[in-house]
């Protein structure tokens, strides 16, 4: 039997929207008609939508704010989008957020003939106990950038999700931003794709660790030197103020810049003034500045290391990024992504990841963050996914599970071989096991999707679920009777 299906039509041209609305209704489905983006974005979020046809072939002002809120909300794969025929800004966005269903200006019968079929084809809509709603194998949040000398901005969390949507936003404007997290998190990767998404991406991007260098040379560094001002300066050098020119510059690690660099550098943003070393005449920059720092900056502030002056100056916009450990679910995207250009880069076949070392991946706290991560990815890549590549960061799990009062592995006597590898093993199926009941919970025990999430295939998960017995643990749906609504009425 057909089903009938919820779809938005966005579009400011009559005839279009009269085509397919006639096309939606003729075959059953529910039309919902708006003319701006915004409009169908403010009811997609307070009512679920099995598709949306979004029509930019008149050429709408750009919306990238909009747009990236309506695939995290409906996702990528339900959108379709009809572009105006030749170059378009919008067609760089449907590329940039995944956006697959693309169609050129004027749409043919055949081509609405596909969108009604591939409608019946779609899973039905249907919302989780965190309000989520599942489409396909990848989440909704799930993003991917490239940003020069191959690197990459990557999101399959809502938390990273909401720093891509303010990226786009700050992108647009000249405001100082201030990145705080722990290092490794990424910061200089969010403030590369600032700059590539701004109206400077045609200009320099510089980048500075201010913790590099000692505060003499940090200031040659950062404003440049005439020649003669020191000893060795035997011609001048421009500082990366002047070579970033109309462009940005990263302070990366400014938590760490001397007192006296500080107020130097404070003067330089109120005006955009300064002087090389040496010179007597005074240059101006047009720079965006971005600065980054993995310490308590408001610690830092109040045990008097770092100026607050300089902190508001700094921080029009703060964006957070959370460690690796608070995004979990982002870990097999970025694994498969990492081993994707590792095998490139080595001249080698990308190395097949288990089941379960992805368990010891997505176990294991990640202190050092994506840093951390991309040398495991190495490693697994160079040893051809022996399970030894993990050895270091099991013994790390093993180390931190026997100290913690509420796991259930009793403390290893360490005399033999054969008991450790025992103990590592029982640890290795609690987890397994862990992670097999969470995915069957999230897909409400549709065991198709979840061997998708867990990325196994459909016979492993069924061998998986008899083998640890979690059958017993799936809680029947309890289905009211007219008893138990009357009585819920006279209640």
């Amino acid at each position: 039997m057909p089903k009938t299906r919820t779809v938005a039509v966005i579009s400011t041209s009559t005839p279009f929207l009269h085509a397919v609305v006639a096309a939606l209704t003729f075959e059953g489905h529910e039309a919902i008609t708006f003319e701006t983006l915004p409009e169908g974005l403010s009811f997609a979020e307070g009512k679920p939508l099995d598709a949306v046809v979004v029509d930019v072939s008149s050429r709408p002002p750009r919306d990238e704010a909009s747009l990236s809120k309506l695939v995290r909300i409906v996702g990528q794969d339900r959108i379709w989008m009809v572009l105006p025929m030749g170059v378009s800004h919008w067609k760089e966005d449907a590329g940039r957020f995944g956006i697959d269903h693309t169609l050129n200006a004027p749409v043919q019968p055949s081509e609405l003939e596909e969108i009604l079929a591939h409608l019946q084809d779609l899973p039905d809509v249907f919302t989780s106990s965190q309000g989520e709603t599942p489409h396909g194998t990848k989440p909704r949040y799930f993003h991917i950038e490239d940003i020069p000398n191959n690197r990459y901005f990557l999101t399959a969390s809502p938390e990273m999700w909401r720093i891509y949507e303010n990226i786009c936003l700050l992108a647009a404007v000249n405001v100082p931003v201030l990145i705080l997290g722990e290092s490794g998190v990424g910061k200089d990767v969010i403030a590369n794709l600032l700059h590539k998404r701004s109206r400077r991406a045609a200009h320099p991007f510089c980048s500075v660790n201010c913790a590099a260098l000692p505060p003499d040379l940090l200031e040659s560094e950062l404003f440049g030197y005439e020649a003669g001002a020191f000893t060795g300066a035997v011609k001048a050098k421009p500082g990366k103020f002047e070579q970033a020119d109309k462009g940005t510059i990263l302070l990366d690690e400014i938590g760490e810049m001397s007192a006296a660099m500080q107020a130097k550098l404070l003067h330089v943003l109120q005006d955009g003034r300064y002087s090389r070393l040496g010179a007597r005449s005074i240059s101006t920059a047009d720079v965006r500045v971005i600065a980054a720092t993995n310490i308590d900056i408001e610690s830092a502030i109040a045990d008097r290391l770092f100026r607050e002056d300089l902190y508001y100056r700094i921080n029009a916009f703060t964006i957070k990024v959370p460690p690796l450990r608070e995004r979990r679910e982002e870990i097999p995207y970025l694994v498969e992504e990492m081993i994707k250009r590792q095998s490139a880069a080595l001249y080698q076949e990308p190395v097949y990841v288990s089941p379960r070392m992805m368990s010891v991946l997505m176990e294991y706290q990640w202190p050092g963050n994506l840093r951390e991560l991309g040398n495991a990815v190495t490693r697994m890549q160079v040893l051809k996914g022996h399970e030894s590549s993990l050895a270091d960061i099991e013994s790390k799990i093993l180390g931190r599970a026997s100290k913690a009062p509420v796991c259930s592995v009793e403390t290893p006597v360490r005399s033999n071989v054969n008991e450790m590898r025992s103990i590592v093993r029982n640890f290795r199926d609690q987890t397994e096991s862990r992670l097999i009941q969470k995915a069957l919970e999230e897909a409400r025990w549709n065991r198709r999707q979840a061997a998708l999430a867990l990325r196994i295939s459909y016979r492993t998960l069924l061998y998986k679920i008899d083998q640890y017995q979690l059958k017993g643990t799936r809680i029947p749906l309890r289905i009211s009777t007219t008893q138990d609504r009357e009585s819920t009425a006279h209640a």
